[in-house]
């Protein structure tokens, strides 16, 4: 009798701890495929800038780059901060990562406009921004979608 209740109990106990734990939920509003890496999350530098002022900045820079999805010299930057990130010429990929080999955050992002580069794309020139500037030309960049 004993030994009946207590395989009662514990198929009772585990079935009340596998009902009551061991899965994560999506406590956000986006979709699971939607949730931003901590990368792309990080809005450190954004956050002290202004998208207005960031928009006038990103003025020289459309001589290459749309606010849309859509390739010019260089890639549009609407989802830049997406998890999907920026549209890229067919053929081009850099699994997720900037030209420079570095993860899509703002840090390197800022890297990436300060100091420039050569990508399978093309070539990105240095651009001399303060860190007030950068903030708000990530802050737009953060609105394009």
């Amino acid at each position: 009798m004993n030994r009946t209740i207590a395989w009662m109990f514990t198929l009772l106990l585990i079935a009340l701890l596998t009902a009551c734990g061991g899965s994560k939920q999506n406590t956000s509003n986006q979709p699971a495929a939607e949730q931003l890496p901590a990368a792309l999350a990080d809005t450190s530098i954004s956050s002290k800038g202004d998208p207005k002022r960031g928009k006038e900045l990103f003025g020289p820079c459309a001589a290459c780059h749309a606010t849309s999805k859509e390739m010019m010299t260089g890639p549009g930057l609407a989802g830049l901060f997406s998890v999907k990130g920026p549209v890229l010429p067919n053929g081009v990929d850099y699994n997720g990562m900037l030209p420079n080999g570095k993860e899509r955050s703002e840090a390197n992002v800022a890297e990436w406009i300060r100091t420039g580069g050569t990508g399978r794309i093309g070539y990105m020139p240095t651009h001399n921004l303060t860190d007030q500037e950068m903030a708000d030309l990530l802050a737009y960049l953060r609105t394009l979608k």
